[in-house]
């Protein structure tokens, strides 16, 4: 019986019968619950990060993130509403700190414009950052010193506390890494090795701090300028020099600098007046169209703001602006649900060896046929053929992923009931007035390995919410399935 309200559909009933005998069982939620276990650190850090490296990620980060009114900053105004430890339990993972050595023999201090307004000492803000990072095992945070104490002082500030808190191999060692030539490491290995604290100073070159380094921050980062007037940021002029664009970093062969992105003006005296207006929709924007153009297609990797918790929408903030940022980002592991593309108009699965999506045999009736999976040909003929197309009767982003004779790759309807995960897809005429979403679909653009030079996808439907997937039961069988399942987890 169908669902009352729900018009009928040629072939419904038939798809109903074929659902029932193609539709894989599905293993209760309870079930498999209890028995999952807790995942180790590095499971964890791959869910989180997948296999993207440490410069294809990006981080919200506080300007100034020790001017703030948490520790009665007078003048000028404060930068920043919350103390160190609420913006890191609030999502930012870099920081901005000017430390200074006002005795000359410590300890370090951090001020703001000369040693007459110092309001915390460095150690205690780097004991919220280690304490953070040890209650936090997944995660990575940078801090960038503006620094003007002395090479030994400063070094020896971060070693002490460090070893003090039995932290002392948590800071990144470039020299582990090798990364003039090897490029940044992944993430997951950074959390792997514990080497999650990251801290560049723009004083000297790069300072061994006790088993790691305080690495120069020009040699490591480009970074657009952050003097504008009183107007809001625009643009994206680079600062220090070396182009947005530069890649590799200059002296080395093969490091990608990391990308700071200044959006606040240090010229504005009401800081959290401007950043209401700079840190949401103003922000994306110059994002697409100004910082990511002027960095050659590279998202920036550290998104520095003032009052990082403010915005002009509630929807729209420097934290979701940058999750949005990485879910774009996320290097997959190869997962049954991400596909590449090749200009053969081949989907070609991640998981399996060589398999492509098919259009499989058609149904007696000659209505559609199943989609199948099989080893990718080349020359690819029809059968083995996909485009992405946008349907003229939706206007929301989605797309009909059409065959090469011209059907649309559909979920079986299911008399109105949207079916489970394992469902085998069909290939369907095209319906141009239908409104269940069942051949509509998201695209979903990701990177598939970890220098971000191959670039997958994979396709939501817009009716069930289960992605396109190969089915791994049978990826090694002359003809296999492909079905509907869950999304890749992030």
């Amino acid at each position: 019986m169908r669902t009352s309200g729900t018009a009928s559909r040629p072939g419904a009933d038939r798809r109903a019968r074929l659902l029932r005998l193609l539709a894989l069982p599905v293993l209760s939620l309870l079930v498999l619950a209890s028995a999952l276990t807790a995942p180790t650190g590095a499971e964890a850090a791959s869910s989180k990060y997948g296999n993207a490296r440490y410069h294809q990620w990006s981080f919200v980060t506080s300007h100034n993130a020790y001017a703030n009114t948490n520790v009665n900053w007078p003048f000028p105004a404060p930068n920043q509403s919350q103390s160190i430890k609420e913006q890191l339990e609030g999502g930012v993972r870099g920081l901005m700190l000017d430390t200074y050595d006002p005795k000359g023999t410590g300890p370090v201090e951090l001020c703001h414009g000369g040693t007459s307004l110092c309001y915390e000492q460095f150690n205690s803000a780097l004991l919220t950052v280690v304490n953070f990072l040890q209650k936090n095992p997944q995660e990575v945070v940078t801090i960038f010193l503006e620094n003007y104490a002395s090479r030994e002082t400063l070094s020896k500030a971060v070693t002490d506390l460090l070893d003090a808190k039995g932290a002392g191999k948590m800071l990144f060692d470039q020299n582990d890494w090798g990364i003039f030539s090897s490029n940044w490491p992944r993430l997951k290995d950074m959390v792997s090795a514990n080497q999650r604290l990251v801290i560049f100073q723009d004083s000297w070159g790069d300072v061994a701090a006790g088993s790691g380094t305080l690495m120069n921050t020009w040699s490591h980062t480009v970074e657009n300028r952050y003097s504008y007037g009183l107007g809001q940021p625009f643009g994206c002029e680079s600062r220090n020099g070396n182009a947005l664009n530069t890649n590799p970093m200059p002296g080395t062969t093969g490091l990608t600098p990391l990308f700071t992105m200044n959006q606040f003006s240090s010229d504005n005296p009401d800081p959290k007046a401007y950043a209401k207006i700079d840190n949401g929709t103003q922000l994306k924007s110059r994002i697409e169209k100004s910082c990511r153009p002027a960095a050659g297609g590279r998202n920036p990797n550290f998104v520095a703001v003032d009052y990082y918790q403010l915005s002009d929408n509630s929807g729209l903030t420097p934290v979701s602006v940058v999750d949005e940022l990485n879910r774009d980002n996320y290097v997959f592991e190869p997962d049954p649900a991400v596909w590449t593309v090749n200009d053969a108009k081949q989907y070609v699965s991640t998981y399996g060896t060589n398999r492509c999506m098919v259009r499989g045999d058609e149904f007696p009736d000659g209505s559609g046929g199943l989609v199948t999976q099989r080893a990718c040909a080349n020359p690819a003929p029809s059968s083995h053929q996909w485009t992405a197309t946008k349907p003229n009767y939706d206007g929301k982003g989605h797309y009909w992923i059409k065959a090469g004779n011209g059907s649309c790759l559909t979920v079986p309807y299911n008399n109105g009931t949207p079916p489970g995960a394992g469902t085998q897809l069909f290939w369907w005429p095209c319906e141009t007035k239908w409104f269940s979403g069942s051949q509509l679909w998201n695209v979903m653009p990701t990177n598939t390995d970890s220098n971000g030079q191959s670039h997958g996808y994979y396709f939501i439907n817009q009716w069930t919410g289960k992605c396109l997937t190969l089915d791994p039961g049978t990826s090694t069988a002359k003809a296999g399935k492909v079905t509907q399942a869950a999304c890749p987890k992030r």
